[in-house]
């Protein structure tokens, strides 16, 4: 999928015009913006005053195949063919995504667990927290609770995901051909995003960028807005220390500033949110605002 135009499509809306852009990308999402620099010769709007690139998966052509990016790259386009993406309810959707095994009912244990979700979110008021620790153990009725990606997300974003990213289907069941029996129907719930979807969004390709392309983006904005900045996760598991130099070095060293999140891993916006929030409006405040001449408040 060509993100890239729909990117400069939407930079050409007239309801932006007059107005600063700034981009906020992550991971996979910041090739777009480099790339829709490529297309500027013939654009009908002025470049993004800055952009804050999270976590940026950037690769460069050429690139090594025992790169952490490319290895978990091509194992993100295995895995998300091969999970399952289809539950009787939302209770056991995110039962699953908690690793916790079994297909129980709803019950005062799952609501102790912040399972039962046929409402609201129950961890957006006042608390910021993972739901899982990450590590295998035992939950109220005996069963394993194993480690997977989203038992390390907060509560708060997990809730929103299967509130909102799933949907309800309800799929009519014909009767057999001289049958007399009444047709029925069955219900479920699904991923909206199609497996062969996210898939695609996943391939080397999708994340390759020239050198020169993203050498080119970041003068422009050091020289005309409120440049590059970038905010790697603590975690090194994705995108380690060298590649970040190379990353840098690719820029030609005109990325204006980076710092890392802390407490996070590669999915900074569904791990720590909060700690997110504090560091993009720290680099808005600190260094956006004041290249665009305006006067912020210091801290949330």
């Amino acid at each position: 999928m060509d993100f890239t135009s729909y990117l400069n499509a939407f930079l050409s809306i007239p309801q932006l015009q007059g107005h600063r852009v700034v981009g906020v990308a992550h991971s996979g999402s910041s090739t777009p913006w480099t790339n829709v620099f490529t297309l500027f010769k013939r654009r009908s709007h002025p470049h993004p005053f800055a952009l804050l690139f999270i976590e940026p998966v950037i690769m460069f052509p050429g690139m090594s195949s025992n790169d952490p990016r490319v290895t978990h790259s091509n194992a993100n386009m295995r895995g998300s063919l091969a999970k399952r993406d289809k539950w009787s309810s939302r209770t056991e959707a995110k039962r699953w995504l908690l690793g916790i095994q079994g297909n129980r009912s709803e019950d005062q244990g799952d609501q102790r667990r912040n399972i039962d979700i046929s409402g609201s979110a129950n961890q957006r008021e006042g608390q910021s927290q993972n739901v899982g620790s990450g590590h295998k153990k035992r939950t109220g009725n005996g069963k394993a609770k194993a480690k997977t990606p989203w038992s390390k997300w907060d509560g708060r974003v997990l809730d929103l995901f299967v509130e909102r990213a799933l949907e309800d289907v309800c799929e009519p069941t014909l009767p057999l051909q001289g049958s007399t029996t009444t047709a029925k129907s069955r219900t479920y719930v699904r991923s909206m995003n199609r497996k062969e979807e996210e898939s695609l969004l996943y391939m080397y390709s999708q994340h390759t960028v020239e050198p020169a392309h993203l050498a080119h983006m970041c003068a422009a904005l050091d020289l005309e807005g409120g440049g590059v900045h970038i905010m790697w996760a603590e975690s090194e598991e994705y995108i380690s220390q060298s590649s970040r130099t190379g990353i840098l070095d690719a820029a030609s060293q005109r990325v204006i500033s980076d710092r890392v999140v802390p407490g996070s891993g590669h999915l900074v916006p569904q791990e720590t949110p909060r700690q997110l929030a504090e560091t993009l409006y720290d680099v808005l405040v600190g260094h956006v605002a004041v290249a665009a001449g305006i006067t912020m408040r210091a801290s949330l």
